[in-house]
């Protein structure tokens, strides 16, 4: 797919940084805000995703109660910490 131009803007201390950056490791502005666009994109995809899938996963996998999560947790901690139990799962 051919590259396309867009303009954005940004605060001068971040034009500064990616700046800096390129020149540190001699590579274009474009370059740099091109990788990290990339990356941001991959990392908040796959977050989203992973989201989706655990809400769709609420209607088909069992769940804790929140009263049986929050008891729990609040022995998290102590001498008296406890596991979860899994007989308190519903659906």
């Amino acid at each position: 797919m051919p590259d396309t131009t867009f303009s954005v803007r940004l605060p001068e201390q971040l034009k500064n940084d990616v700046d800096s950056y390129a020149s540190m490791t001699k590579r274009s502005r474009s370059f740099i805000v091109k990788e990290a666009i990339a990356a941001y994109m991959s990392e908040r995809s796959a977050y989203l995703a992973e989201l989706n899938e655990a809400v769709e996963s609420i209607d088909t996998r069992p769940t804790h109660d929140f009263e049986a999560v929050q008891k729990w947790t609040s022995t998290w901690g102590t001498d008296a910490e406890k596991p979860l139990s899994q007989s308190k799962l519903s659906r």
